[in-house]
């Protein structure tokens, strides 16, 4: 029998987080906790692409729990836009079940549940919905990533008020009620304005909406970049028998242009445009974004239909393959080779092992050729071992340039300026014109002069919140707001329980400071402090960043 007396019918392509506003509004709830713990027996926690107990859901509502399951993902999820680019494990290649539909969700990188942090709407379908299906609701396909304007419409997808700017998503809160006005007075159901997206980003748009609404099959993550590169090869992005995935690469930019592309993909819009595009695949699944399977699927096949059809044939390529070609049983070697092989490989590693070393180092391997091959490896420990050859090894020619670009750009670093970057040993190396190797000893040993550089240049954590701090205090006088704890810490990101510790060392008159405004450099010059600062006397407690773990002593005094 059901736990729950109600839970509304999805209306089409509607999110699960909207079905679940919507029982928040019909149950006649008064906070988000009471829904929750309606519907996941819990605390209110962000629901985005997929909630985290959407099983305890499933087992709520009336009938089986596995056929609730599979609706729930696949009506009020953006999953099924995944399921063609998450790959196949290994046990579920041959016979995927419907049990296999929520285990896929696992493979959905940890990245893509991040881009979901915002609710869109077409303010068409707001009103086209309200008058058709009597309810005004939020479409998943509207939520797919890349996506931009309605596909029905061609609006441009809106995700805050357009008059106060008030966020439509907020976290650990339910959707508004689009049917009731904005804080300000804005309503969602006032004449939407007649701007459109370009016929480009409305084609993507409904490209992605039928890759949704499409029951595609699924295909290994090797499968679906063979099928990639077999287009790219009929498209001529070749580049001799290789694919080109510059030329590749090009051509999308060219079809889309970059300020969509820029607001399709995130990577794009910050340049990162190396790897932008890769045919790999790892544990079965390729390493590529929704977004960017979609734009690469666009542009190659054109359409839904022929992206289908690609699929299927390619899968039929596959595994008429797999039957025609013989299995290869590799022949494993002998227990005697194994052994063998074990034992050479200790001795060429250390000349100077003998019998007491391989007894200590290869127990069973000494043991079995001591009585099965004592003669071999006899023989092997009185042959003479040849002399360890001695290779001098020379400094990097570059040693010196490089030592000096790192101390000319770590004074750059150190001034005061927009941007406030700690002196560290990434940012220092990251001067260089190419990556050098980033252990301590490898520097060490071939420039070593770049190494004496980057331990002399570095600063510490106390002396890198100090700066921060004097650069708050500039910024905020600039921008004409009070020299208050809350407007420096927010604006320097220096630690709540090191401002007053610092404020108090300098005895720094915040007053004065606001009324004759302050020099960076000069403030900072006058502390007299090192580049090396521990800190103020008795506070010598570790700062780290968000990364910090601190560490505990083995034995506990």
């Amino acid at each position: 029998m059901s736990d729950l007396l109600f839970f509304p019918m999805s209306m089409p392509d509607e999110t699960l987080h909207s079905r679940i506003t919507r029982y928040h509004f019909l149950s006649g709830n008064r906070t988000e906790a009471e829904t929750f713990r309606d519907l996941f027996g819990s605390d209110p926690f962000g629901v985005g692409m997929l909630p985290k107990k959407i099983e305890v859901l499933a087992r709520r509502l009336p009938g089986d729990e596995e056929r609730n399951l599979e609706e729930l993902i696949c009506g009020n999820t953006t999953f099924p836009a995944y399921r063609p680019f998450l790959g196949i494990k290994a046990d579920t290649a041959t016979s995927p079940n419907r049990a296999s539909v929520y285990s896929g969700t696992a493979r959905i990188p940890r990245r893509e549940g991040t881009i979901h942090g915002k609710a869109r709407i077409c303010l068409n379908c707001v009103q086209q919905d309200l008058i058709e299906l009597g309810y005004a609701y939020w479409h998943r396909s509207h939520h797919l990533p890349g996506v931009t304007v309605c596909w029905r419409h061609g609006n441009p997808l809106i995700h805050d008020c357009p008059n106060c700017s008030h966020p439509f998503y907020r976290k650990l809160k339910l959707l508004p009620n689009l049917t009731e006005p904005c804080i300000c007075g804005w309503s969602a159901l006032s004449p939407a304005s007649e701007l459109k997206g370009s016929d480009l980003e409305v084609k993507f748009a409904a490209f992605a909406h039928d890759i949704l609404k499409r029951d595609l099959p699924l295909i290994s993550g090797e499968d679906l970049s063979s099928c990639y590169v077999r287009q790219c090869r009929k498209r001529d992005f070749t580049c001799g028998e290789l694919v080109s995935k510059a030329k590749l690469f090009e051509s999308i930019r060219m079809k889309f242009g970059d300020e969509h592309l820029s607001k399709m993909d995130g990577a794009f819009g910050k340049c990162q445009h190396n790897q932008w595009l890769r045919f790999s695949y790892r544990g079965g699944q390729m390493d590529l974004p929704l977004a960017r399977h979609l734009i690469l699927a666009l542009h190659l096949f054109g359409s839904a239909d022929k992206f289908h059809d690609a699929l299927n044939s390619e899968l039929i390529l596959s595994s008429s393959s797999k039957l025609n070609s013989p299995t290869k049983t590799k022949q494993q070697p002998s227990k005697k080779t194994q052994h063998r092989r074990k034992i050479e490989t200790l001795l060429a590693l250390r000349s100077d092992a003998g019998l007491e070393y391989l007894w200590k180092n290869a127990y069973q391997a000494t043991r079995w050729l001591k009585e099965n091959d004592s003669t071999w490896l006899m023989a092997k420990l009185s042959a003479e071992k040849p002399e360890p050859v001695i290779v001098e090894k020379t400094n990097d020619p570059r040693d010196e340039s490089f030592a000096a670009i790192i101390s000319s750009g770590a004074e750059d670093l150190y001034r005061i300026q927009n941007e406030i970057k700690r002196v560290n040993k990434g940012n220092l190396l990251k001067l260089l014109p190419i990556r050098i190797g980033s252990t301590a000893a490898a520097r060490q040993r071939n420039l070593p002069l770049v190494a004496q550089q980057v331990d002399l240049q570095q600063e510490s954590i106390w002396h890198f919140h100090l700066r921060r701090l004097i650069w708050a205090f500039a910024e905020l006088i600039r921008l004409g707001l009070p020299l208050n704890y809350g407007n420096m810490r927010l604006v320097s990101r220096v630690p709540g329980q090191v401002l007053p510790v610092l404020i108090s060392f300098f005895e720094w008159d915040l007053e004065e400071f606001a009324k004759k405004g302050v020099d960076p450099d000069k403030i900072l010059k006058s502390t007299g402090v090192t580049r090396k600062w521990e800190g103020p006397p008795g506070h010598d407690a570790p700062l780290g960043g968000y990364a910090y773990r601190p560490v505990r002593s083995a034995t506990q005094s």
